[in-house]
Parts: C-alpha cells; sequence; structure tokens
C-alpha cells in the first residue's frame, strides 16, 4: 500500500497568503466604497432636508407678515375688515409689518392671536419673528457665521436674539435676505428704468438704519449671482425714479438664501475649493465639507 505524503512547498504556500490578502484587500475595498458612498449620501440627504424645511417654514411666515385682520373704525372700536381712520389716536396699535430688513437679518410682525382672528395689534406671543444668526456667531453680521457654521435662529415673541435661542436650521454657514419693494405706489415690484423685460430690484438694509439703501443685480440681467458686485451697489446709483432710500414699509416680498454644510467633513473626499453666491456675500471656501445653496422668492400676502 502506497501513500503520498507531499504538501505544499513554502513557495506555493506564500502564494495562496498573497492571493488572500489580495482578495481580502479588494473586498474590503468595495466595501469601504460602499459605505463612504452610503455615509456621503446621507450628509448630503440630511443637508438638503435641513434647508428645504427650513425655507418651507419661513415661507409660511413670511408670506403672513404684515397680516391684520382688523382694521379701525374711526371711534375706537376695532371692527373686522372694516376701514382705516389714519385720525384715531388707536391707529399706533396696528400691526407694523416689516422692521428689519438687512441682508443678515429679517424682524417683522403680524397679528395672528385670538384664534388667527387678531385682536388688532402685534404685541401678543409669536406676533413678532426675527430670523438671523445670534450675535455670538456672527459678530460683524454680515449673514456668515463666524465658526464655519451655526444654528439659524428663530424669535418669535420679541425675546432676547442670542446663542440660547430657538433654532430653525442647523449647520447653515450662510444666510442673506433681499427685499423687493414698491415705492411709486403702483402695486407691482419697482424695476430698473431702461432695462427691458421688467428685472425686479431687490436690495438691503446695508448700515441698519431701518431703510433699504443697496441693491443686488448690479448688471441688471436678473441674476444675482457672481458677476455682480460683492457687497452689491447704492440705490442711489439706479437713479431716477428709484429712490436713494426705500421705507421698510413699502416691502412687497422677500427673497432668501441658506447655504447648509454637511455635518461633518465628506467621506474619502480630499479638500477642494467651493465658491457660492449667497445674497451680498460672495464665499469661497477650501475643505472636505458639502456645501449647498438653496434660494427661495416669497410675497407678502399683506401690502
Amino acid at each position: 500500500m502506497s501513500s503520498n505524503n507531499k504538501g505544499f512547498t513554502l513557495v506555493e504556500l506564500l502564494i495562496a497568503v498573497t492571493i488572500s490578502v489580495v482578495a481580502m484587500a479588494m473586498i474590503y475595498a468595495g466595501y469601504k466604497s460602499q459605505q463612504e458612498a452610503h455615509t456621503n449620501e446621507r450628509l448630503v440627504v440630511d443637508m438638503q432636508q435641513n434647508a428645504r424645511s427650513t425655507l418651507a417654514f419661513m415661507r409660511r411666515e413670511i408670506r403672513m407678515a404684515n397680516h391684520n385682520p382688523w382694521a379701525w373704525d374711526g371711534i375706537d372700536n376695532p371692527t373686522a375688515n372694516g376701514s382705516i381712520d389714519q385720525a384715531d389716536p388707536f391707529e399706533s396699535t396696528r400691526v407694523q409689518g416689516f422692521l428689519t430688513v438687512r441682508a443678515d437679518r429679517l424682524n417683522f410682525t403680524l397679528d395672528l392671536s385670538n384664534n388667527g382672528m387678531g385682536d388688532g395689534d402685534d404685541d401678543d406671543a409669536n406676533e413678532n419673528i426675527t430670523y438671523g444668526f445670534a450675535d455670538a456667531d456672527d459678530a460683524n453680521g454680515d449673514g456668515i457665521a463666524d465658526g464655519g457654521a451655526a444654528e439659524l435662529k428663530r424669535v418669535g415673541d420679541g425675546a432676547v436674539f442670542d446663542e440660547d435661542s430657538p433654532a430653525l436650521a442647523f449647520d447653515v454657514h450662510a444666510v442673506a435676505f433681499a427685499y423687493a419693494f414698491d415705492a411709486d405706489g403702483d402695486g407691482a415690484p419697482d424695476t430698473y428704468p431702461g432695462v427691458p423685460g421688467g428685472v425686479v430690484i431687490w436690495a438691503f438694509d446695508s448700515d441698519n438704519n431701518g431703510t433699504l439703501d443697496r441693491h443686488l443685480d448690479t448688471n441688471t440681467d436678473g441674476l444675482i449671482d457672481e458677476n455682480d458686485t460683492a457687497g452689491g451697489a447704492t440705490l442711489a446709483s439706479v437713479g431716477a425714479p428709484i429712490p436713494s432710500s426705500v421705507n421698510p414699509n413699502d416691502v412687497r416680498a422677500v427673497q432668501v438664501w441658506l447655504l447648509t454644510r454637511s455635518q461633518v467633513p465628506m467621506k474619502g473626499r480630499s479638500a477642494a475649493a467651493q465658491s457660492f453666491v449667497v445674497g451680498p456675500n460672495h464665499i469661497t471656501v477650501t475643505d472636505g465639507f458639502k456645501r449647498a445653496v438653496f434660494n427661495s422668492m416669497i410675497t407678502a400676502r399683506n401690502p
């Protein structure tokens, strides 16, 4: 009876081990790539949902700016849908509407008390609404988070607007607001004089004095993008009949930009330069985070 006691040689064992290691490395690389792709996809989806839900919420509220279901009848008695008597001493209690119309912050009032029926003023809870970064997150008030990203705040009751205020959105790199206005009272947003197509003027309050004084579409092509001057230009430069400053009471629409950032840097991605236009700000960053700009134009229903 014969037997074969011959085994594997050392070379054969080394070849087998090498093949096994290569195969395991390929399997791991594929698994890691798949996991990174899944994680990145989740980060992007979360970022998109964060921005879109925030803009949807803001659209609902901004559309109601200056909402006041009551008017005054001239004899100091509120009358729903009645006439407004400018001589009435109680007229001072009417809803104020748009108050702060800066590029970095928006503040407006509305009358929603009494189960939405209103009571003729904007002094009740949740009737004075402010959007923006807390001062601690944006010290110079340019609408860009000092730390790369911060919470977008919403204050609805006139409380202190700071880092402890309720968060409306997370991981926001920059926010901006611009405002279309009807200074000539013809019922339509004012447009650039002499520019074909009726290009709407989008402006903001640059010096926090309560009036619109700069516009964004500096090349008047109907787009606010990298071809426009960063920071905008003075309204005075638009020329007659557009005034050099506009009262917030003339605001008829609001445009909102949100530049949101992924919660963490993207997996398996190297740092790359990214450029964005967010209202008056032209922003360029180089890192591994994913960012995207979300934009919405909102018409106020209660001029």
